[in-house]
């Protein structure tokens, strides 16, 4: 990456320099050849005109006047030619006289200058042919070419593009030096990020990027040191959450092997006894049982393994059915239900959504004070039907709200079932379409609010996309 970096900075800089030199070397070029043309022009308009220096001018071809042309616009160290219109030598102060004709650009015949580079054939030097028209009563009667040898201007030009290459190599090695410690600051923090990550893959989730870095890399250290923080948490409460499960599962067939031991020897039993040690172990064998199965549910929702057998069902009913189911252990507590509904209608499977009554309103009998009241209330809102299930039970803290639906968070930390039951509910609203949220305060009570989409909600949904 480094290199890379390194790669694209120099291509950019010598891009640009390349850019920079192109413009300068034409720039410089022009402003010279603009210079040898206008000393010409300003030459031919600082002499006055011949046509007026007397009558014997008015009259006669421009050849007649060649010799006084030649004699009066001629310039050191140039060569002059005079050209008719149509661009045919008619005279050269060099003395040499051939049939030629040249071709004129049609600007000078608006009273432009205009120059041109050329090659002598004979000779292959390089001249500039400078062309003026020669102007009569407001009229062009004639063109005058002055020929300049290039030699030394081109020495002088390639002579500053020579100290402007140097200039371009000097810039170029000072921002090299720069790219490379550009590169490192750029890379560096890459490289401590790139380590970090590799020692999260090998577990080490207390390492931290100490480094504070601006902009997009800060953010990116703060996600990694976030996320392993997060890591460090579920690994927590994933092992208080096997210490949980052995304990739930070591009590109860403690219970069963010492009733099992204690039958085996029923000399010193009566009969009472023996009964009663068998609805223990009874007891204690569906306790088990429940236990297991509430951990293969969880399994099957968290690696998505559970498919729904959806129907159209009456939610009211089932709602008023696990009332109704629990209202002996709630009377057993002192704690009151209030059921408040209105007819609902949900496509769901209604095996699950009774597992999450269940499971819910249980909880608020578990954890409600002596003889206070819990309030079930269902109803419709923005095509929703929306399940309420408040107590006034103990609460729960700030932070434990945060973790409330965390699959390995124990509400209670003497026991694993409000856990397990928590995270299988949410999974099962979750597969359904629906949404649960826990309202709490500590001391004073819960409330639960779960949302799920009505059947005719469903049913736009089938009409417009086609899926269900």
């Amino acid at each position: 990456m480094k290199r890379k970096v390194i790669l694209y900075f120099m291509i950019i800089i010598l891009l640009t320099l390349s850019l920079v030199m192109t413009v300068f070397g034409f720039a410089l070029t022009n402003y010279y050849y603009q210079g040898i043309a206008g000393t010409f022009r300003n030459h031919v308009e600082a002499i006055n005109p011949i046509w007026e220096k007397g009558n014997e001018f008015n009259y006669g071809s421009l050849e007649d006047y060649s010799d006084l042309i030649i004699k009066s616009y001629q310039y050191n160290r140039a060569e002059l030619q005079l050209l008719s219109n149509d661009g045919e030598l008619i005279q050269s102060s060099s003395g040499f006289y051939e049939e030629k004709t040249y071709s004129i650009d049609p600007k000078v015949f608006s009273y432009e200058t205009i120059y041109k580079k050329e090659v002598i054939q004979q000779t292959g030097e390089k001249v500039l042919a400078v062309y003026i028209p020669l102007m009569l009563d407001g009229q062009v009667v004639g063109v005058l070419r002055y020929v300049s040898t290039l030699a030394n201007v081109d020495e002088v030009i390639q002579h500053f593009l020579k100290f402007g290459m140097m200039i371009c190599v000097g810039v170029a090695i000072v921002v090299f030096l720069i790219s490379l410690r550009l590169a490192d600051s750029i890379v560096r923090p890459f490289k401590e990020i790139i380590q970090h990550t590799r020692e999260l893959s090998k577990g080490r989730f207390e390492k931290r990027i100490k480094e504070t870095y601006p902009h997009e890399l800060g953010e990116m250290s703060n996600t990694l040191n976030y996320m392993a923080d997060e890591i460090v948490k579920m690994d927590r409460l994933k092992t208080d959450f096997i210490s949980s499960i052995s304990h739930e599962l070591r009590t109860p067939l403690t219970g069963i092997k010492g009733w099992v031991e204690t039958i085996e020897s029923p000399e010193d039993l009566t009969e009472q006894e023996v009964k009663f040690g068998l609805r223990m172990i009874r007891s204690e064998s569906e306790r088990l049982m429940k236990l297991v199965e509430d951990l293969l549910d969880f399994s099957r929702y968290e690696s998505n393994r559970i498919t729904l057998n959806q129907v159209e069902l009456n939610f009211d009913r089932l709602v008023y059915e696990v009332t109704l189911q629990l209202q002996k252990r709630a009377k057993d507590k002192n704690v009151s239900i209030v059921l408040e509904s209105v007819p609902v209608r949900l496509f769901a499977d209604g095996d699950k959504m009774r597992q999450v009554i269940l499971n819910l309103l249980d909880n608020a009998i578990k954890f409600s004070k002596k003889n206070s009241e819990i309030l079930i209330n269902l109803y419709e809102r923005n095509h929703f039907a929306v399940l309420e299930i408040s107590d006034k039970g103990i609460g729960m803290k700030q932070e434990e709200l945060t973790y409330i639906m965390d699959s390995f968070y124990k509400v209670d930390s003497k026991s694993i079932g409000a856990g397990l039951g928590l995270a299988i509910t949410r999974n099962i609203i979750t597969k359904h379409g629906g949404m649960i949220d826990v309202l709490s305060q500590f001391g004073e009570g819960t409330t639960v609010v779960v949302q799920l989409p009505l059947v005719k909600n469903l049913v736009e949904e089938i009409d417009n996309d086609g899926k269900r």
